[in-house]
């Protein structure tokens, strides 16, 4: 009996100085781990700001939890957007976006568990040079329960290789994406258009293209139109095996009534583009189509028409072809 009650007496103690122990540990933690980046902030603020966009760099992925739902609730890039998810891996939980400082810093709420645990994380970008240097940081109160204080001791091994894993991604994203001409995800309002609708071929582009865009302008003339945006081109239908396609041109303007012969006069309704700003040559454009397809298909957007291309330069006027900005779009959904 004396036995079992030193026993006893030496497991309380125990507990004892484990929870006295445990008082003595910070009632906080923080794990931070960088990563420098050759690449533009804006890249890396566009892709670690944006929920629907880490997809193409976090570690928690389906490949990690192929049970794991994802959802999206409210307006990716705004203060009160929700990413959660469910699987039997990852578990229950949800980040809530907080607050952004362009080029800078992005920070959220996490929450696991249905909230029972709770932490708050930001991205941090800072100019380092010719690089970015990017800090994923996590930090949380662990409250008065002794448990949670040693399990502070252990969050970073517990969150740090995955932190690693993802910027060591993200680091490789960006800087295959450097090179890429600047890309945005746009809303575009309706509009009213003078069109013309025409096909041409490989050694007919120029001379179709040159001739509709005439006949607009004399139309805007002649009517005394105000043009309100820049010249373009819609490619409705095209063939990879001719190069051959039909296409709408056309010119933005504040009012038009009525077209008149090839002319016509139509309301472009409002939509979502994702739009590359692209600088060189007209017949060097297919490295730019084939970025803004990868684009679209790692954003898990779809196509919802074919591609725009807005004539930004006059090409009579600038004669350096490294000048020419072209702005091609796709419509999006």
């Amino acid at each position: 009996m004396k036995t079992f009650k030193k026993i006893v007496i030496w497991i309380l103690a125990i507990i004892l100085v484990l929870i006295l122990v445990a008082y003595a540990l910070p009632k906080t933690y923080k794990v931070e781990h960088s990563v420098y980046i050759k690449a533009k902030p804006e890249l890396i603020y566009d892709l670690t700001s944006n929920f629907r966009k880490w997809k193409l760099w976090e570690p928690w992925t389906k490949a990690v939890d192929s049970t794991a739902v994802f959802e999206l609730i409210g307006k990716e890039g705004q203060v009160g957007a929700i990413w959660k998810w469910d699987g039997k891996i990852l578990g229950n939980g949800q980040m809530t976006a907080t607050g952004y400082i362009p080029k800078q810093q992005f920070s959220y709420d996490l929450a696991f568990n249905k909230g029972k645990y709770q932490s708050k994380g930001k991205i941090i970008i800072e100019q380092a040079g010719d690089s970015s240097k990017v800090s994923w940081i996590d930090e949380g109160d662990l409250g008065y329960n002794p448990i949670n204080r040693y399990f502070g001791l252990m969050m970073d091994k517990m969150l740090g290789p995955d932190f690693i894993k993802g910027l060591t991604k993200l680091k490789n994203v960006c800087e295959s994406r450097a090179s890429w001409p600047r890309i945005e995800e746009k809303a575009m309002p309706e509009q009213i258009a003078i069109l013309i609708r025409d096909s041409a071929g490989p050694k007919t582009y120029e001379k179709v293209i040159g001739r509709g865009f005439g006949e607009l302008m004399a139309f805007v003339k002649t009517n005394k139109l105000k043009c309100t945006g820049h010249p373009f081109a819609v490619y409705l239908k095209y063939d990879t095996v001719t190069m051959s396609g039909v296409i709408d041109l056309g010119i933005v303007v504040e009012k038009a009534d009525k077209g008149k012969g090839r002319v016509r006069v139509e309301k472009i309704p409002a939509q979502n583009v994702v739009m590359a700003y692209y600088f060189g040559a007209y017949d060097k454009t297919a490295v730019t189509y084939h970025i803004l397809d990868q684009y679209i298909k790692e954003a898990g957007l779809q196509q919802a028409g074919g591609p725009t291309e807005i004539y930004v330069t006059d090409p009579m006027s600038e004669k350096d072809p490294a000048k020419l900005e072209t702005d091609i779009l796709f419509p999006v959904k």
